[in-house]
This record gives C-alpha cells, structure tokens and sequence, in this order.
C-alpha cells in the first residue's frame, strides 16, 4: 500500500509545472508562447538568438543571456528539449551563438496548454453540454445495429470514427457538467447573497438546473439499455475497430490511440450511465446534485426571509466601506478606520483605578497583566448577553401522542393494503385496487428494481417482500417482452410494459380486526433510501397517465 509519497519519476514529471509559478513566470510564458504558437512551432527549433529577437517584437526585454538561461532551465524540467540537428555557420562566432537550438517536448506542450487554459479560464458559469445526450444515443444506436447485423464485414475505418465521436461527446457532456457543478458550489455556499442577487440566480437555476435534470431523466434508460445489448461485443467492436491501422512507436509498440478503442474505456461509460451493483450511476447523482442545489437555495431563502428587516449582504456593506475609503482623503480615512472598526492610535495615558479591590487596575499594561476572564458564551459563539434562570420545561405530550397517532393510522393502512395485495396472489396482469394498495405495490416494484441495481436483463428476476403484523406478501418482477402489468386506481392508469409480475402471499392473511392480530406493523426488505427508485421505474418502461 502507498503511503502517498511520490516516486521520482513522477517528482520530474511535474517538475515541468514550475516554470508557471516561479518569480520568473512571464517570462518563461513568453518564451514557451513562441514554442507553441500556433503548428508552425512544433517541428521547428530555435536557438537563443532567434528567441531573444522574436521577444523583442513582442516587447520583452531579455538579454540573450537570460534567455539562454531560461532555455536551459525549461531543458533541465523537460518542457524543451536540445536540437540535435547541425547547423552552418560562417564564422566561430556564429557557430557559438547558434550551436545550441532548441524544441518543444510533448510534456512541455502538454504543460502549456493547461496553463493556457487556466489562465483564460473565466470564473462564470458555463453551461451543461446536454445538447451531446442525442448524439450520444445515436452513436451507441448505430453501433449495436452493426454488432447485430454483420460486425465482420464492417468497415474499420467508420467503426473506429463512430467510437470516437461518441466518447468525445461524452468528454464534453462530463467536462461541461463538473465545471456547471463547481460553479454551482461556488455561488450556493455565499452567505453574503443579497436580495436582488437571489432573486437573478434563482429564477436562472431552478429553470435551467430542472430542464437540465429532466433531459438526464430522459436519456439515461435509453443509453442504458443500448450499453446493455452492446456489453457482450465490446472486445468483438474494439478489436474490429482497431483493424484500420495505427502508429507504431520506435520500439515498435503501438501508439496510445482515441479513446474508446480500447475495451478498458468502455468502463467509464458504463459508471456514468448505469453504475454498479455497490455503486450509484454519475447521471443519478447528477440528478441528486441538482435536489442538494435546490435545498442550499432554500436555506438562503430562509435566511433573508428571517432577516427582512435587516440588510443581510456582509458583501454589499464591504464594497460600500470600501468605495468611503477610495474617495477620502488622508485625514477622514483614519477617522473612518476607527469608526468602522474601532481600532484606535496607542494611547499612553495614566490614572488612578477606580477601586482600590480591583486585582488588575486600568492603568496596568495589558502585556503583563493576566488574562482575562472571558465568558464561555462569549468566547465561543459571540453572545453578549449575560445567561437567566432556565425556562420552563416544555411539554411534548401533546405533539407526541399525535405523532404516535399519526403513526398507528399508517400501519393500519399500510395493512390493509397489504392485505388487499395479498388477496391477488398470482401472476397479475390487469388489477383494480385501492390507491393504498397501488401506492404499496409501487414500493414493492422500485424496491426489487433497486436490489438488482441495474436495468432488469434476461435473467435477471427481482424480489421485495413487504410484512405486516398479520400479513406478508413478496413481489417477483421478471423481464418478458410482450408482458405488461396494468393498474387500475382511482388515481388513474398505471401501465409496465416488457414485465411479468407475480405476487405471492408469503405469511398468514387475518382480517384487520382480528383480536389475534399484534397491534404494531413493521416493514421489511425495503429498498435504501439512496437507491434510485424513479430510475429504476424508467428504465423499466412504465407509462403513466
């Protein structure tokens, strides 16, 4: 196991971060701007004389000395690298001015380019590439239309430009959605949020976060699905694929190609989409990330709610003070500095104390005198205000006796629609029940959906038992095409395409007012509370109307 120490190779490798943030750092980008300058630069070299030339048309002033430093420095981290190439020279001095030349690495291209990046990177938001789910959908479609008719005759070339078009849209749709949660995150954790500011941000969130999650909701059965059917071809499609051809390294191994063409990439798809049995999909906490979004919404709601009759923004009362000090002058900015915060010049004065008890006289210098007793309130969480007699105890009695009611009125249901589901035992294709009892089957239904953890194959069949005092029935849940569950309520029609499903009285059924029967009701094998029961009803087919 690493205890997290970095090896040396990987201590060189990021030495080629340093030239970025050392004392130095603009003038190093300037001279690897000249490297990387658009493709020309690659395949060129260049020695410190034409270096020091080309920075002089950009304005810099660097002596050929230092930037021959330079150079050997962006050498020794590996940003560049020394030319072997010969050059002619006239004379002894042009031949030492120009002997030594130098060209870009792909470390040091690589390097610059995430510089780059960072520093023209904005701080606002930027918006969920979700218009990449269609594209997506298509490519995965296409794809598994080609495993299933004739992967053996199919032509490499399109094979392999398939694959990486739909992985270079999933690049962007997963870059684009945790540089949107980052920024997210930055906004929901000011507490300084004014009024207007809430208002703006509020009506832009809740209408882009909710038409964001509702095309997640969309396309995340369907991808999923087609991941599915194409799982078992992946080795089949990637091998195929990689017929058409591809660089070959020095050594003669082969060069790292497009992402996608290994079967290792598929991995992340499948993580993203589907997940695990031991691990939530990524587009399900997309979807979780967008719930936590709006309840950090609603706790900023609730603190200008609670304070409307106050300004709240610390923000807005920092730029105001600070706009006070940009327009005073020497003498109204100190008097302001002590106003706001009530730090005033030494004053060395002396006087006699006030009482001849006191332990620490005012007219003792506070580096020797002891520490002050400060209360515990105080020093704390900042209350002023000195603590009273304890209040009266409050009497919950009421509010618990009710709670107790509440509760023994939903096992009583919870019962009787458990006794009404058992009451159908047997594969069920058409039922007519209570809107309790339809509400207890759909939780039977998502929680075996969420056992399994995944769209429901072949061979897949899932089980949840819900158990009541006096009452137990299970529900087994099976993938046959052609199949359908319909259910009718007086909340409307529910029906679940492609799905057989069986209820199966697994205890004793007595009547609710049996005498025999225990006056409690607990429910078993229910389903986590993370697991993704909407999801999981999705990717089943349901309809509901």
């Amino acid at each position: 196991m690493s205890d997290g120490t970095l090896s040396p190779q990987e201590r060189l490798t990021l030495g080629a971060l340093r030239y970025a943030v050392n004392d130095e750092a603009g003038s190093y980008l300037a001279i690897m701007r000249l490297f990387t300058d658009g493709i020309s630069g690659f395949l060129s070299d260049q020695s410190a004389d034409e270096v020091t030339e080309r920075l002089h048309e950009h304005g810099i002033d660097l002596d050929r000395d230092t930037v021959d430093q330079r150079l050997s420095y962006l050498v020794e981290h590996g940003n560049l690298a020394r030319s072997p190439r010969e050059t002619e020279a006239r004379s002894v001095r042009e031949y030492l001015s120009n002997r030594a030349r130098y060209q870009l690495t792909a470390r040091g291209e690589l390097v610059q380019r995430q510089v780059e990046e960072l520093l023209t990177r904005s701080e606002g938001a930027r918006e969920v590439s979700s218009e990449m789910l269609p594209g997506i959908l298509s490519g995965l479609t296409g794809l598994v239309a080609v495993c299933e008719r004739d992967l053996d005759g199919a032509d490499p070339a399109q094979l392999a430009t398939r694959i990486a078009t739909v992985f270079a849209q999933f690049e962007v749709l997963v870059t684009s959605t945790r540089q949107f949660y980052a920024y997210l995150a930055q906004v929901l954790t000011r507490f300084d949020l004014g009024r207007d500011e809430f208002v703006s941000f509020k009506s832009a969130l809740i209408d882009y976060l909710q038409r964001f999650v509702d095309e997640i909701s969309q396309h995340m059965p369907q991808v999923g699905d087609q991941l599915l059917r194409l799982e078992p071809t992946i080795p089949a499609l990637c091998e195929r694929a990689a017929e058409s051809g591809g660089l070959k390294g020095l050594d003669g191994s082969s060069a790292r190609r497009s992402t996608g063409l290994s079967a290792e990439d598929w991995s992340s798809l499948h993580t993203w989409f589907i997940g695990s049995a031991d691990r939530r999909a990524d587009a399900e906490n997309v979807r979780r990330l967008a719930t936590d979004a709006l309840r950090a919404l609603l706790t900023n709601l609730r603190r200008l709610a609670a304070g409307a009759d106050r300004h709240q923004s610390r923000y807005g009362d920092l730029v105001r003070l600070a706009s006070w000090f940009d327009d005073a002058d020497d003498e109204v900015s100190h008097a302001l500095w002590a106003n706001a915060f009530g730090l005033f010049p030494a004053r060395h004065v002396s006087f006699a104390a006030e009482t001849d008890g006191d332990p620490v006289p005012s007219t003792k210098s506070w580096w020797d005198a002891p520490a002050a007793e400060v209360p515990i309130g105080l020093r704390v969480r900042g209350e002023r205000q000195a603590g009273g007699r304890a209040s009266q105890r409050v009497d919950y009695s009421t509010a618990k006796q009710a709670r107790l009611r509440e509760r023994r009125e939903a096992e009583q249901r919870l019962r009787r629609a458990a006794t009404e589901l058992a009451a159908h035992a047997g594969p069920v294709t058409d039922l007519r029940i209570s809107d309790e009892a339809r509400g207890a089957l759909l939780d039977l239904y998502a929680a075996a959906l969420a056992r399994v953890g995944r769209p429901l194959g072949a061979a897949d069949q899932a089980r949840a038992e819900l158990t009541t005092s006096g009452v137990a029935v299970a529900l087994l849940v099976d993938r046959e095409p052609g199949s359908q569950l319909r259910l009718t309520s007086p909340s409307g029609v529910l029906v679940l395409h492609d799905l057989r499903c069986e209820l199966v009285a697994t205890g004793e059924v007595r009547a609710p007012g049996d005498p025999h029967t225990p006056p409690r009701a607990s429910v078993l094998d229910q389903a986590d509370e993370r697991s993704p029961a909407p999801l999981a009803m999705r990717s089943a087919g349901g309809e509901d109307r």
